[in-house]
């Protein structure tokens, strides 16, 4: 449905586009050649990460189709080589191997897609294509989804999952307990899809009484009724052509939840005193705290509005059951202030329950920041009661599952340290001082820890 949005331009950057085939099977660059040289004239192969990056020097690409293995070098270092070298060149992985860490990983680099063989030719068109939907300086995947930290399979499953949907203009219902960041998901997917200079309106549907929902979500014209002395423009207005995003669906009451299947199903809508009918369209993405199949079974959620907003859904995970994420996410929140973090406030943080979960990890390192001054943060300077705190990494057999698989502060230490070093690209004197430390001190603890980054 994205041929619904205009893109301007779109065909003209297509049209000229110049595309690098790095592939060592001759039969498979044939195929993809003969594929993309109907609509692109400059299509070009090279055999070896070598021989691509000689290519490269000789004439910049616009784009590059990559195979994971190569015959001189793995496919990722050749893509970090390409990002550092030609910034503006995107690249698309073609190759055999579908592990989702390894799809990560190529994201998180800056792949712009990924496909897996075989691939036909229309999926090649459409990767190829959609260099027409990016600006120049369009936003790299590894940082729309830097909020969401952590090496755990969770994170890194929330992070695939944000990917693969901003890919397709298909509605997206994100499920979570409060304060998991489910409209800073909602805003990732938006900033790496095709809609992302479109509108993106959110809204809370907790905050509206069920008498204004009209006017609120589909506007009203002067005079529709006592107190209207202006018209009044309505979130479906506002969005059309972008994204609307609704978050706690569950405050809509039956009603309400009748009105949206109507524009869903029609894509028009009418404001409120109006006789005229307006055609609109929006990628809804909703997100509510209790799980959707839950709401279905009580009737507090229609069923046929859930498969309509469900076109993708994600769920995210409470932060009681990622803790081994703590102290990356502490890392992340504190950024670079010169503070560190002690070992007794670091055990504090992963083994405390967050019932208010990340949110509630971010309010309470903001406020130990600003009471703690320069230095170290302690566990006095945490507005946490340490003993509703489950012993970390101390306790029962039952505790530590519950903490997740990160069972010592050793291993704490050395993901917080490869975390910071990913985060600066392995400048070692920048992610020394992120994490409160000194250089010599950073290059003894990498010895001591066996860290390779």
């Amino acid at each position: 449905m994205l041929d619904r949005v205009s893109i301007p331009g779109a065909g003209d950057v297509v049209k000229s586009a110049s595309i690098l085939i790095v592939e060592d099977d001759p039969a498979c660059v044939q195929y993809m050649s003969l594929a993309l040289g109907g609509e692109f004239s400059d299509v070009r192969a090279a055999a070896s990460g070598t021989c691509a990056l000689l290519e490269m020097e000789a004439r910049v690409a616009d784009l590059v189709f990559l195979d994971k293995r190569l015959p001189d070098m793995d496919g990722l270092e050749l893509q970090t080589l390409i990002r550092q070298r030609w910034p503006d060149t995107r690249v698309v992985f073609v190759t055999a191997e579908s592990e989702v860490a390894t799809v990560v990983a190529a994201i998180r680099c800056g792949a712009m897609n990924y496909l897996v063989k075989p691939t036909g030719p229309a999926a090649l068109l459409s990767a190829a294509r959609a260099l027409g939907r990016l600006p120049a300086n369009g936003i790299r995947p590894d940082h729309a989804i830097a909020e969401f930290v952590g090496t755990s399979r969770s994170a890194v499953q929330v992070r695939h999952l944000i990917t693969l949907a901003s890919r397709s203009d298909a509605n997206v219902l994100l499920t979570g307990e409060t304060g998991t960041g489910k409209e800073i998901a909602a805003r990732a997917i938006h900033r790496l899809s095709g809609l992302r200079d479109k509108p993106f309106v959110a809204h809370n549907c907790a905050t509206t009484p069920s008498d204004l929902f009209d006017s609120e979500v589909f506007g009203h014209v002067r005079g529709a009724f006592t107190g209207a002395d202006r018209d009044h423009v309505g979130l479906l207005s506002r969005a059309n052509g972008g994204v609307l995003f609704l978050d706690e669906l569950e405050s809509l009451g039956q009603c309400q939840q009748a009105k949206l299947l109507r524009v869903l199903d029609d894509g028009e809508m009418k404001p409120v005193g109006s006789s005229l009918t307006q055609a609109v369209w929006v990628r809804f993405m909703s997100a509510t705290n209790r799980p959707a199949q839950e709401m279905i079974r009580e009737g507090t959620l229609r069923q046929d509005l859930y498969y309509r907003l469900a076109g993708f859904e994600i769920p995210l995970p409470p932060l009681r059951e990622r803790l081994q994420d703590v102290p990356a996410l502490a890392a992340h929140f504190l950024g670079d202030a010169a503070l560190r973090l002690t070992p007794r406030a670091l055990e504090l943080l992963c083994g405390s329950r967050w019932p208010g979960n990340v949110r509630h990890l971010r309010n309470v390192l903001a406020r130990a920041m600003s009471v703690a001054g320069d230095g170290e943060i302690d566990v006095r300077h945490l507005d946490l009661d340490p003993a509703a705190a489950v012993p970390y990494p101390a306790g029962s057999p039952s505790d530590l599952a519950l903490a997740g698989p990160v069972q010592t502060l050793k291993d704490l230490e050395a993901q917080a340290i490869l975390l910071a070093l990913q985060k600066f690209r392995g400048n070692r004197s920048r992610a020394a001082r992120s994490l409160g430390i000194d250089r010599s001190t950073l290059r003894r603890k990498i010895q001591e820890l066996e860290i390779r980054h």
